[in-house]
């Protein structure tokens, strides 16, 4: 817990010695706005960071901050939503699950600490009931280990949380190390 405060305090003190060093290189009084408003949003993020912390609530920001990155190229023409792109569209989509699959077991492997091995993760993407944005459609995520509801629910909890996904859209399969 020391720890942690002196990270947190040294991280305020470095904040404060950069937006110093920023205002005085500054080549033009009227930018100072901008840089204060950009500093000010990094001065929030850091002293919010030991609740956030605390809360655990890193973990989703961090998930729900990379499905929305993702949504935003995955929508830009350039991904290949024109019309009569499709199988570049399809190409795409599948990299999307791809990556996402990656993000859920590396967020589940970090949640469960060594109780259980993530053995494989599917995720398979449609397209939101407006047409605009996508969602998981169904995610299939086979652990080591023998059904436990305990673990089920912590799964279920974390996919809810950071991906916005609900049970029913979850299937979890446990296989029995021989």
């Amino acid at each position: 817990m020391a720890q942690e405060i002196y990270q947190w305090a040294r991280n305020l003190a470095v904040y404060y010695i950069i937006l110093t060093a920023l205002m005085h290189i500054m080549p033009d009084p009227r930018y100072s706005r901008y840089v204060r408003s950009f500093m000010g949003i990094l001065l929030i993020l850091i002293v919010t960071s030991p609740l956030l912390n605390l809360l655990h609530l890193e973990e989703q920001m961090d998930g729900l901050f990379h499905k929305k990155i993702l949504e935003e190229e995955f929508a830009q023409p350039s991904w290949g939503q024109v019309q009569g792109e499709e199988i570049v569209r399809d190409h795409y989509l599948q990299a999307y699950e791809q990556e996402v699959a990656e993000q859920i077991r590396g967020s589940l492997e970090e949640i469960l600490r060594g109780s259980c091995e993530v053995l494989e993760v599917q995720v398979h993407m449609e397209m939101g009931v407006d047409g605009e944005g996508l969602q998981a459609a169904q995610i299939r995520i086979w652990l080591s280990g023998a059904e436990n509801s305990q673990m089920r629910e912590r799964v279920e909890h974390e996919l809810a949380g950071a991906y916005e996904v609900t049970g029913e859209k979850v299937e979890l399969f446990f296989e029995e190390m021989g």
